[in-house]
């Protein structure tokens, strides 16, 4: 199927512009406080270093992605590094399912418990990945832009309610506090090198991806700088989705209170298709493992395995919250390590020297 750019931009955007908000706002105003916004332009540089090696690795294969390239150039040993890509990605769906079940518990429905939240998320993220590589890109084109316009009214709407102040002192940054947060905000920011994966170097263009990366971190740090300019910054640090507690802030009419529903509407698809997207790669790639599966067909096995793992895991939030300290340190492997060994191994075959005669 032809994906163009903009189709690409736009799963990117839906990468790390969907769940990266609710999970590391907090972690980085507690560790880098009011220049948390440094922390996201710093990994998003080394985000941005590891794209570009893969896409550079990716041109010399313009008829596959790298996951292609990768087992048919080293048929065993590629094999075992996807299965051990597998183990990492199974990690990424179940932190997000469960992200979103405890989120959805916390904000709307306080007495449903969270393996019934879970449940439903799962079944809906299976639905989605069932209707392949289409349905994000439908769900994409449809939301995404309207999240990017919903973004400008909140600007305009919260624009009273703004106090520069909170993020005195301007000048002083904290560096090792910097350098924490974007530590902590690196594996949500590299979610988008899964893109060149499943994307044959035919219709994967580096551009779209580095405006992708771009835009997706200046969305990021606008809604973060809302948040603290709003809340403060040692408030955003304590609460756990202090994004959502930003939203409730915005109140049109004496009536009209409760526009953070309307604002959960329109993000939840987005949740719901990152979701989905993760369980369509992990399938892509266990398929690759073993050619002999259906990737369709194994969609709500490895569906119910992530629910399955997103409640063993994770025993409450504050768990899954402290995880977020942990899991750049498994992240840099997969998002770093990797990419520098693609660009090492998957050297173009040079063709064998013609005999000359006569």
């Amino acid at each position: 199927m032809k994906i163009t750019q903009r189709q690409i931009f736009l799963l990117g955007l839906l990468c790390i512009g969907s769940i990266t908000y609710m999970q590391t706002f907090s972690l980085v105003s507690q560790t880098a406080h009011q220049h948390a916004f440094i922390s996201y332009l710093v990994s998003g540089s080394v985000c941005l270093f590891a794209l570009w090696l893969v896409s550079f690795t990716l041109k010399r294969f313009s008829d596959r992605n790298l996951l292609q390239a990768l087992t048919e150039r080293f048929p065993l040993m590629g094999r075992v590094l996807l299965a051990l890509y597998l183990l990492f990605l199974l990690f990424i769906s179940a932190r997000d399912i469960r992200s979103i079940s405890d989120f959805t518990n916390t904000v709307l429905l306080n007495r449903t418990p969270i393996p019934i939240l879970g449940l439903m998320v799962t079944a809906t993220a299976v639905y989605i990945c069932q209707g392949g590589i289409r349905a994000f890109l439908g769900l994409s084109e449809v939301y995404i832009p309207v999240f990017i316009v919903v973004l400008g009214c909140v600007i305009l709407v919260l624009a009273r309610d703004l106090h520069p102040h909170y993020l005195v002192p301007y000048f002083s940054p904290d560096w090792p506090g910097i350098m924490k947060g974007a530590w902590c905000a690196f594996p949500y920011q590299a979610e988008i090198l899964v893109l060149p994966l499943v994307i044959s170097g035919k219709y994967f263009k580096a551009s779209a991806g580095y405006i992708s990366l771009a835009v997706g971190t200046g969305m990021m740090i606008v809604l973060l700088l809302l948040t603290q300019l709003v809340l403060g910054v040692p408030l955003s640090g304590k609460l756990i989705h202090p994004g959502y507690e930003m939203i409730r802030h915005i109140q049109i009419t004496d009536f009209i209170d409760r526009f953070d529903l309307l604002l959960m509407a329109l993000w939840y698809p987005l949740a719901l298709g990152k979701i989905a997207f993760d369980l369509y790669v992990f399938c892509y790639t266990l398929q690759m493992v073993v050619p002999k599966l259906s990737g369709r067909l194994m969609t709500a096995p490895v569906g119910a395995l992530a629910f399955a793992c997103s409640i063993w895991f994770f025993k409450n939030a504050l768990q899954l919250f402290d995880f977020n300290f942990v899991w750049p340190i498994i992240a840099i492997v997969f998002d770093l390590a990797f990419p520098i060994l693609f660009l090492a191994v998957l050297r173009p075959r040079r063709g064998k020297p013609k005999l000359k005669t006569g």
